[in-house]
């Protein structure tokens, strides 16, 4: 496959973890710095998270949501904002753990020639490589799904020693033992109190077994032809050639709803076994069967774009120019590439669903709890992978909205007094659907929005739509889809027109001004209205192909037609909300109430051309400044308007560097809300969210191929006019087929299959 859009190489190790690689199986990831005298491997295990299962009841909630209702109906928005944030809220979600790090110390010198570091994302390989005092040395690491384990393979021109060591910012007990070294523990608990916000002190390592979090084992196994023996606080390696490093981790996580130590799982052995069992194949076999399993997935989908020798660059050097203004289309291609390679890494069968970083973090306390915020970002994470031919991936998330359902029918029952189930902001391992806030002011944002059940519940639609499993609708789709819209149903009351709302809604995490006081609370919000209507026609959809007519179904067949739809503002915008109230941020990140342009699908050229063009005008007004995920949902919404080179715009926004060394570049220091790339491809927020690489890599998917509501393919529906010759191969189409695409200077053929 061409370098230019397959791989990604520097001339100099990582200085940071944002400049790190990431290597992942889905359950294990790795930031591989390619040091030279001293390596860090920074590791991660897609189950050690704080915490065990919790469910954080609040007495008084219904009657709070009832009062709220109540204010909000009457246009006392604020009090109904204070009587949420102070009554209903809940506390916090527990959040995800770094592992630790893979240490290797050489024993050379740090002035390394003809150095370069690479991940190619056709094989998932990363390799190091560089020339110490006339030796070269080779590095290479992957981490396999089929044997369940990294390698690490050190091959020397000469014999060549180095030490091996494990660290944690965890409490562990370490150790060695023959040929390995090996740490474990208990991870800590956040334990919240009202009225507080997140920081470290919140760590909690519990005394008793009831009060300890996740048990975990990590160990690193060494073969050589070298000579091993116990040094320090590893193993020390001489007189070797080759060495290959086995590396793997187990928690004793046993399901979202069983304590991790009461109700564990066997971790320590199940670890060592693994090991075991990759042990028996030589490192050059390891590869070989890792390759063939990445390649499988990998190969499906193919994007190039008409280029020149700009591939051949180093990838921060060709990210330089390209925000300096030279051309370099494949650029593009590699950032498409890099966001399938991602979903490879982090999301496979039987391994948990991506969270606001995937699977790597490196930060005790991580930005959000490096939780699944799924206002917006959880479901951005899958956008791209049943478009790019990834249905296996996607596992995770059903598997995740099935479990949430389950918890989230005694939030539902709890605290709206409703059937079916309900979520809020922020979802953890251990399934939380409670809202967050803490009974702290400002949380109204954000906290007490409660359609994310309801949004998830596209992902199982869709799931559907480019599968066609009907079998897989039937038994698991569609029992969800039915909850979820029954509890919308019931939450529905008049608005004194005829019209069906969801009163005291919000619009995440915007607000607009009452009395000159921030208020996110409203009588409706178009966000709330788009979601309900949105799962309302996806339970119409589902019944006629699964020839299910119900009470609950001809309900929301005579309820549809009654919800409240969008206004049009005096300034020609879609409304946010249920009347036009000044705005507190023209230029907020969220671009929430845009929902039934995208990801819904009520809002098109064809059947909305009125509303399609107020949500143009919405997001001009916004503007093309903005996070990094919030640019990669306006390139997927300026897809849908058939714009490619407003498109493409906010392709090249998103594409700028952050943290970097651009020697051209002017501008001064950017704040958080300026977004961009870090120079190892991974989107800043900042800091690092992993969302803004899928948002981008679907808007592409989106430029390439759309379909309209009837499931016809609409091929190169926002062509940006500088991409004059390209291909793709594989994506999928919403009725199933997949497409080939070509063009070349306005000429195209295409071939479905």
């Amino acid at each position: 496959m061409n370098n230019g859009r397959n791989m990604l190489w520097y001339r100099e190790p990582a200085r940071s973890w944002n400049e790190a690689l990431p290597l992942g199986n889905g359950r294990l990831g790795a930031m591989v710095f390619g040091g030279v005298a001293d390596e860090r491997i920074a590791l991660n295990e897609d189950t050690l998270w704080t915490g065990y299962p919790t469910f954080y009841d609040q007495p008084d909630a219904y009657a709070a949501l009832q009062e709220a209702r109540a204010l909000a109906l009457e246009g006392r928005l604020m009090e109904a904002q204070h009587v949420l944030e102070d009554r209903f809220t809940g506390l916090w979600s527990q959040a995800y753990l770094p592992l630790g790090d893979l240490r290797l110390r050489l024993h050379h010198g740090n002035d390394a020639q003809a150095y370069r570091r690479e991940l190619d994302l056709s094989t998932g390989v990363h390799t190091t490589r560089y020339t110490c005092d006339g030796v070269q040395y080779t590095r290479e690491t992957f981490i396999s799904q089929p044997d369940q384990a990294m390698v690490v393979h050190l091959t020397g021109g000469s014999p060549f020693g180095f030490e091996v060591q494990l660290c944690s910012q965890l409490r562990v007990q370490a150790g060695v033992e023959g040929n390995a070294v090996f740490f474990e523990g208990n991870a800590p608990v956040m334990r919240w109190e009202y009225g507080r916000s997140h920081d470290e002190e919140c760590l909690t390592y519990g005394e008793s077994d009831a009060e300890k979090g996740m048990a975990f084992h990590a160990e690193v196994q060494v073969r050589t032809d070298g000579t091993v023996r116990a040094g320090g606080d590893g193993l020390a390696v001489e007189h070797a050639t080759w060495a290959t490093l086995l590396f793997n981790a187990r928690t004793s996580f046993n399901g979202w709803n069983r304590h991790p130590v009461l109700e564990g799982r066997e971790y320590r052995q199940r670890c060592r076994d693994e090991l075991r069992a990759a042990s028996a194949f030589d490192a050059a076999a390891l590869r070989a069967r890792h390759t063939a399993d990445h390649a499988a997935l990998y190969s499906r989908v193919d994007f190039e774009l008409d280029g020149g020798e700009e591939g051949l660059l180093p990838t921060d050097e060709r990210l330089y120019r390209h925000e300096n203004g030279q051309e370099d289309l494949n650029l593009y291609a590699l950032y498409f590439h890099f966001g399938r390679y991602l979903t490879i890494a982090a999301s496979r069968p039987g391994t948990q669903a991506m969270n606001l970083q995937g699977i790597w973090n490196d930060r005790l306390v991580p930005p959000w709890n490096s939780n699944y915020t799924v206002n917006i970002n959880t479901q951005m994470n899958y956008w791209p992978t049943l478009m790019v031919d990834l249905p296996e991936c996607t596992e995770p998330l059903c598997r995740l909205i099935a479990e949430l359902a389950e918890s989230g029918r005694r939030t539902a029952r709890s605290y709206y007094h409703a059937p079916g189930f309900t979520a809020h902001h922020n979802v953890d391992l251990w399934r939380m659907s409670t809202p967050v806030g803490a009974h702290r002011r400002g949380t109204a944002r954000y906290a007490p929005w409660q359609m994310s059940a309801a949004w998830l519940c596209r992902h199982l639609w869709e799931q559907y739509e480019y599968t066609r499993d009907g079998q897989w609708l039937r038994q698991e789709g569609w029992p969800v889809i039915r909850e979820a819209a029954a509890f919308c149903l019931s939450q529905l009351t008049e608005d004194g027109n005829g019209r069906l709302i969801l009163p005291a809604s919000t619009s995440p995490e915007n607000a607009f001004r009452v009395n000159g006081e921030a208020c996110a609370v409203a009588r409706a919000s178009t966000m709330t209205q788009a979601i309900v209507e949105d799962l309302f026609d996806i339970v119409l959809q589902a019944a006629a192909v699964l020839e299910e007519s119900d009470g609950l179904v001809s309900q929301i067949r005579s309820a549809l037609p009654r919800l409240a739809r969008p206004g049009i503002t005096s300034l020609g915008t879609l409304m946010e909300w249920d009347a036009e109230y000044e705005e507190c941020e023209i230029h907020h990140r969220h671009i929430s109430h845009l929902y039934g342009l995208h990801p819904g699908r009520s809002i098109t050229l064809e059947n909305q051309p009125e509303l399609a063009q107020a949500c143009k005008n919405s997001l001009l007004r916004r503007g093309d400044e903005s996070t990094g995920w919030a640019m990669g949902w306006r390139i997927n919404q300026w897809a849908r308007l058939r714009d490619g080179d407003h498109a493409l715009h906010l392709l090249d926004n998103q594409l700028r560097s952050v943290e970097g060394r651009n020697p051209q570049k002017k501008e001064g220091p950017r704040g958080w809300t300026d977004g961009g790339t870090y120079l190892n491809l991974l989107d800043a927020h900042p800091p690092f969210q992993i969302d803004g690489n899928f948002g981008a890599c679907a808007g592409i998917a989106e430029m390439l191929l759309q379909s309209t509501p009837q499931g016809e393919p609409l091929i190169l529906p926002a062509l940006p006019t500088a991409w004059k010759k390209g291909f793709v191969h594989g994506l999928r189409t919403r009725r199933g087929t997949h497409v080939d695409i070509r063009w070349e200077n306005g000429q195209v053929s295409w071939q479905e299959y």
